[in-house]
């Protein structure tokens, strides 16, 4: 039998309840007799905490897996905490690249600007995505920063943020 059929076979198996025990498939109707443990169904992200803030299970989640050398810089030079792909918002699913939770700064890294058609943040409905993320970041608070991918780990960034980390001290 081909490899495609096998799986597709397999995978129509699970769809109708059979369950995988010891590399065998039982029928739904043989699993409550042979006592076999029933996979519980992954949770895709329905029943986690969304708060837009530091205790959204989401932004926990990302600031666990992701670790790159922009977050390690400003962590250093700045001595800030900083989190990965974070959500801010409860009412969409918008998230920023980059933000310092504590004084409600965002950094974002657009790339792909300078692509010609529609691609990205260049097309009328990216820019629009973008203009609607913005005004709603404003709206709660937010200072944004926007970068392109060359000037993410410059000191040209790092002093626009330390300019802003200082503002948002006073105010």
């Amino acid at each position: 039998m081909k490899p495609q059929i096998a799986k597709a076979i397999y995978k129509e198996c699970l769809q109708k309840g059979y369950v995988e025990y010891n590399n065998v498939l039982y029928p739904p109707s043989q699993v409550p007799t042979l006592n076999l443990p029933v996979p519980q169904k992954k949770s895709r992200g329905k029943n986690l905490i969304k708060t837009g803030d530091v205790n959204d299970e989401r932004n926990i989640r990302n600031k666990a897996k992701q670790r790159d050398m922009f977050i390690m810089l400003l962590e250093t030079d700045l001595k800030v905490d900083v989190w990965p792909e974070f959500f801010f918002s409860t009412e969409r699913q918008y998230r920023f690249d980059y933000t310092i939770p504590k004084f409600k700064i965002a950094i974002e890294q657009n790339g792909g600007i300078w692509a010609k058609g529609n691609s990205g943040h260049s097309s009328g409905k990216g820019i629009q995505r973008d203009m609607d993320k913005s005004a709603l970041a404003a709206s709660l608070g937010w200072t944004v920063i926007s970068r392109s991918p060359e000037q993410m780990q410059t000191s040209e960034t790092i002093n626009l943020i330390k300019s802003a980390i200082e503002h948002k001290k006073l105010h």
